[in-house]
């Protein structure tokens, strides 16, 4: 165990020599792989036991490695008996999880294609039928209001002042709808980049994490932090961007046991590997 301690400090001690050598600080580390400053200060010094987990250990030393120019496939090879397993019996129990989950739901998507398929001709006619009946209704609504108004203009008179009061009203009512419209702006999110995402719409926005698996995740709002942590099957966080809010950085440790909605709109991005994955997105009105 001391051995392994000391190969860990010597780890530390050769990422550190080279950030310096770079003139970088621990804020430029954390700026460029969104590991936070106190897991790159841990690394440094040796004490991987401050990590999120084990499976996190070898992702974040290979970001570091790779930012201060060193090689970190070389780093992690050379020291690979001091360093946890990444196939421990932990992480092989989340991966299997999820695959199974991912399996289970693809049946479920299959089934419910099939399902939709049989019932589409009954869709059609049931369809039809309904296009049909709003069809008559809407002829016998309009002869039935063409026959009040015409009752109405022959035996009521409205004078001048109830008339301008009658347009006020229906113009006050019409700026009410359009106010009430410009507010119900949908959320557009488009893909820039694998990584990188433009979100419009909204002036408020909230960032919602949910965990189907184990997963460490983390949210900064223009290099402020607002949320880092570990999350187990089923949690859930919703995080409220500050007002102008203008760039989000997303760090997630296992793509495949998280999910993102950004104001309830689940984000796509490549699950195909378990390590660390940094995600942007840039909003504007």
């Amino acid at each position: 165990m001391q051995n392994n301690n000391g190969k860990q400090v010597e780890i530390g001690k050769s990422l550190h020599e080279a950030r310096v050598a770079k003139g970088m600080s621990i804020d430029d580390i954390q700026k460029i792989t969104k590991i936070q400053k106190h897991y790159l200060e841990a690394i440094e010094q040796g004490n991987f036991a401050e990590l999120p987990g084990d499976f996190y250990v070898r992702a974040f030393i290979k970001q570091f490695a790779d930012t201060v120019g060193v090689n970190g496939i070389e780093l992690l090879n050379e020291h690979d008996d001091s360093l946890p397993d990444t196939q421990s019996e932990e992480y092989a129990d989340e991966v299997s999880k999820d695959d199974v989950n991912s399996r289970v739901a693809s049946r479920s998507r299959e089934h419910r294609r099939d399902s939709f398929r049989k019932v589409m001709p009954t869709i059609g006619i049931i369809v039809a039928i309904l296009v049909v009946v709003c069809g008559i209704w809407a002829v016998v609504v309009h002869t039935n209001s063409s026959s009040q108004t015409s009752i109405s203009s022959s035996s009521v008179s409205v004078t001048g002042s109830s008339e301008s009061s009658s347009s006020s009203s229906s113009k006050s009512d019409d700026k009410k709808k359009e106010d009430k419209k410009s507010t119900e702006k949908k959320t557009t999110i488009k893909e820039v980049s694998a990584t990188k995402y433009n979100v419009t719409g909204q002036k408020e926005n909230t960032v919602t994490l949910k965990a189907t698996g184990r997963a460490w995740s983390s949210i900064m709002a223009d290099n402020k932090t607002l949320f880092q942590g570990s999350q187990n099957s089923g949690d859930k966080k919703d995080v409220k961007l500050p007002a102008d809010t203008k760039s989000v950085n997303i760090s997630l440790g296992n793509t495949q046991g998280a999910k993102i909605l950004v104001n309830g709109t689940e984000l796509k991005y490549d699950k195909s590997t378990p390590l660390t994955t940094q995600i942007t997105l840039e909003f504007s009105k």
